[in-house]
């Protein structure tokens, strides 16, 4: 790949483009405080989907760019919870459940866009025909565990014995997860130049597994590791340079963005507090006069 090549690719983004990223950035995380919101309905705690996307989505930021969710993520969240009467213990069950919900959901996307669209990866993978469909049927078998868990005869380490959620509850469990990982994907897809709808299911399909190996890496971010793979597994319908434009104006999009927004409320509200508590009260005379 030539720098006079990505420079190119970059600066061939439309506005456009951008924007829609955007608009599929912020959809994406309204679906990850769904899934919170679930998640917190699922262990027994009754609060407000305000009060799920009002933790979900700083904390979605802070590690998409952090890495090692399981513990940045569980640290976070028993901050923010403990303000609502949650204990250290139950928030990182909350982040716990969340965390695998989009997980599960990570593989049961892919093993539906497999499953849909069979012959895309049988030409991208050059395997057998009946190889697509036997990996999607196996990847989207655990969608079946959201209309088990939680429910009164589940086992306990699938939530049995607690909070039982209704049947609507756990199919919209299984909707937002699904619609996370598709308007992040498009979040990226949509930055590549001239990208066509018809390679979409394989690119969602690198993108998931691109999300899911560098998650497990722990490094902060997943940087390098995520980019890595998506370049690897997109060289089929796109251009080294082309993704690697995208990949950076995706990463400033889905994950420097909202850390940065999250960021500047917080200094504000530190910076408002902190001047309330300076400023002296007025003082005021017995007939009620300044």
């Amino acid at each position: 790949m030539s720098l006079s090549g990505f420079l190119g690719a970059l600066a061939a983004t439309p506005a456009w483009a951008v924007l829609l990223s955007v608009a599929f950035t912020a959809a994406s995380y309204a679906c990850l405080s769904g899934t919170e919101w679930l998640a917190l309905q699922a262990l027994g705690h009754d609060l407000s989907f305000r009060r799920a996307a009002a933790v979900a989505v700083p904390a979605y930021a802070v590690t998409n760019s952090a890495g090692f969710s399981p513990a940045t993520g569980a640290i976070f969240r028993a901050k923010l919870y403990g303000r609502d009467g949650l204990s250290a213990g139950q928030g990182a069950a909350v982040s716990l459940v969340a965390g695998l919900a989009v997980t599960l959901s990570g593989l049961v996307t892919a093993g539906l866009v497999m499953l849909l669209a069979p012959a895309a990866f049988g030409a991208a993978l050059r395997g057998p025909a009946w190889a697509p469909p036997l990996v999607g049927a196996a990847l989207a078998l655990p969608g079946v565990l959201w209309f088990y868990a939680f429910t009164p005869k589940a086992p306990a380490w699938l939530g049995g014995g607690r909070t039982s959620l209704r049947r609507s509850k756990r199919a919209l469990g299984l909707s937002v997860g699904l619609g996370d990982w598709l308007f992040s994907s498009a979040a990226l897809f949509i930055l590549l130049p001239g990208s066509d709808l018809a390679v979409f299911p394989t690119f969602l399909a690198a993108y998931v597994a691109g999300s899911l190996l560098s998650a497990a890496t722990g490094v902060p971010g997943g940087i390098g590791v995520f980019e890595a793979i998506v370049l690897a597994l997109s060289a089929v319908f796109a251009q080294v340079h082309e993704t690697a434009a995208a990949l950076l104006l995706y990463r400033c999009v889905y994950s420097l963005g909202p850390l940065a927004i999250w960021g500047g409320v917080v200094l504000i509200r530190t910076w408002r507090r902190r001047r309330s508590r300076r400023t002296p009260p007025a003082a005021t005379n017995r007939g009620g006069r300044r």
